[in-house]
């Protein structure tokens, strides 16, 4: 026959421990905070590849339809509404308009004129000559020029 203590004793030896249960969480919440500050850098430059990307493309988009609508498109940025457009310059209808995300911000550089003046695509295929850069919470950043004479919008990417 088995004693008390003995049963005690082979209870107690498959028993988790107070302290170990908060061993462990303590492990795995240092694991979850470490995956989750990856994660927020990961998402951050995946949101400022893309939105290069969408900018990119709109500009690509506005420099072939003012060729073929013989019109010229300004591409306007305003990083306090967090959004931009383009609108003919003869028609103060927007003709489409994309949000900035929260956590990035657009400037636009040039050599001459102001770098609040929009962005001008025109009808022989010349474009404003500048270098828009987006910059994102995390201080990455992307830079997207033209060529100006013929040219299309390039995206550089950070060296």
């Amino acid at each position: 026959m088995m004693s008390p203590a003995g049963s005690r004793t082979a209870c107690t030896k498959g028993a988790v421990t107070f302290i170990e249960l908060i061993l462990v969480v303590a492990i795995l919440a240092t694991l979850g905070g470490a995956t989750l500050i990856h994660f927020r850098n990961n998402f951050n430059t995946l949101q400022l590849d893309n939105s290069a990307r969408e900018l990119q493309s709109f500009m690509n988009y506005l420099h072939e339809r003012s060729i073929v609508e013989s019109k010229v498109i300004q591409l306007n940025i305003d990083n306090g509404n967090k959004e931009y457009w383009a609108q003919a310059k003869d028609n103060q209808t927007r003709l489409r308009s994309y949000p900035i995300p929260k956590e990035v911000t657009i400037e636009v550089s040039r050599k001459l004129g102001s770098s609040d003046a929009p962005v001008t695509f025109y009808p022989d295929g010349q474009i404003d000559k500048v270098t828009i850069q987006l910059e994102n919470s995390d201080k990455r950043n992307v830079n997207l020029t033209t060529e100006g004479m013929f040219g299309k919008v390039k995206l550089q990417e950070p060296q």
